[in-house]
C-alpha cells in the first residue's frame, strides 16, 4: 500500500465522486479508478458501493477512511515539525552570566548560525536573578545559570555538573613545596552572588588552611589568568580549567576527600519550550556544552 494511493482514497471518500477527486488531485479519472482498484485488491475488500453515478462507502471503506485520516494527520505533523526544525528563523534572546556568554554561548551561537543562518540571536550578560526574572517576564527566551530552578512555569535542563578544584600553576607547584604554596601565595577568590557563591563558600570552608592574603575578584576569567601568570592560587570549576589541566599548565591540589560540585542549567519558559528556535538551540547547546574546547580548536 502506497501513501499516494491512500491519499487518493481519502479524497475520494470525502468527495464520494471520482471526477471531483481527479480534479482535486490533478489526476485523470481513470488514474483515480485504477488506484482505488489497486487498494481494493491489496486489502481484499470493496471500499465503495457504486449505485449509478453515486458512491457510498462500504463498512471497510469507512474503516479505511478513519485510518487514513489519522495517518495523514500524523504525516502533516511530521512534515511541519521537520520543516520548522530545518528552518528556524525567529529572533532568540539569550541571557547568562559573563563567563557562560564568553566561554560557551558565543561559540555555540556561532556554530548554530552556521546551521540556521536565518535565525537572529541576541546574547546578553545578566546575573542569575535577572535571568530568572527576565524569563518569567518573557524578556528572554533562554537563560543559562549556575544551579537549578524550581520556579513554577520554568523548565530546567541540566547541562553540566562539575567539580570545584583548588588550582595553581604547574611552574609554582614544581618549584615550591605544598606548605609554601598554601601559606605564602595570595588566594584569588571569586566574588559572586547566589548559588555559585554558596557552593564556593562551602568548598573554601573545607580547606584545611588560612591563606596569608585573599584578593577578591569579580571575574572568573581574570582569576584563571592570574593563576596562569603565577600570581596566586584559587578555586575554579573543573570544566573551566579542563584544557589547562590537560596541558599541564595548571595542577589541582586535593586537600580533602569530599567533592563539592556545581550544576549548570539551561532554563526556558515551560509553555515556550516547543517553539522551534528555542527547541533547536537548546538541543544544540546540550550537545556541544561539554565539548566546547574541542569545538573552539576546530574553529581556529
Amino acid at each position: 500500500m502506497e501513501l499516494r494511493q491512500l491519499k487518493t482514497f481519502q479524497v475520494a471518500a470525502e468527495n464520494l465522486n471520482f471526477t471531483k477527486t481527479a480534479q482535486a488531485l490533478n489526476f485523470t479519472q481513470p488514474t483515480v479508478s485504477s488506484q482505488i482498484q489497486v487498494l481494493e485488491q491489496e486489502l481484499n475488500q470493496q471500499l465503495f458501493f457504486r449505485i449509478g453515478k453515486k458512491l457510498i462507502l462500504t463498512p471497510a471503506g469507512k474503516l479505511l477512511k478513519t485510518h487514513s485520516d489519522q495517518i495523514f494527520s500524523h504525516v502533516e505533523k511530521i512534515e511541519t515539525e521537520f520543516l520548522n526544525l530545518s528552518q528556524p528563523n525567529s529572533k532568540l534572546v539569550i541571557a547568562a552570566a559573563e563567563v557562560y556568554c564568553s566561554n560557551y554561548l558565543l561559540p555555540i551561537t556561532t556554530e548554530y548560525l552556521k546551521n540556521f543562518p536565518k535565525a537572529e540571536i541576541q546574547l546578553l550578560t545578566r546575573s542569575t536573578n535577572d535571568v530568572i526574572k527576565g524569563l518569567l517576564n518573557s524578556e528572554y527566551d533562554i537563560g543559562v545559570i549556575a544551579g537549578e530552578v524550581s520556579e513554577k512555569g520554568l523548565r530546567n535542563l541540566l547541562l553540566e555538573e562539575e567539580e570545584m578544584l583548588l588550582v595553581v600553576s604547574m611552574t609554582l607547584y614544581d618549584k615550591y613545596g605544598l606548605n609554601h604554596l598554601l601559606s605564602e601565595l595570595p588566594f584569588l577568590e571569586h566574588r559572586i552572588s547566589g548559588y555559585f557563591q554558596d557552593m564556593l563558600n562551602r568548598y573554601i570552608n573545607r580547606l584545611p588552611f588560612l591563606p596569608k592574603h585573599t584578593i577578591l575578584v569579580e571575574s572568573e576569567k581574570a582569576i584563571k589568568q592570574g593563576i596562569l601568570n603565577q600570581m596566586g592560587l584559587g578555586v575554579m570549576t573543573s570544566s573551566f580549567v579542563k584544557q589547562e589541566l590537560q596541558e599541564n599548565k595548571l595542577v589541582a591540589i586535593r586537600l580533602f576527600d569530599e567533592k563539592v560540585t556545581v550544576k549548570t542549567s539551561l532554563i526556558t519558559l515551560e509553555d515556550k519550550r516547543e517553539i522551534n528556535t528555542i527547541k533547536s538551540f537548546s538541543h544544540m547547546t546540550q550537545m556541544l556544552w561539554n565539548n566546547i574546547h574541542e569545538l573552539e580548536s576546530i574553529n581556529r
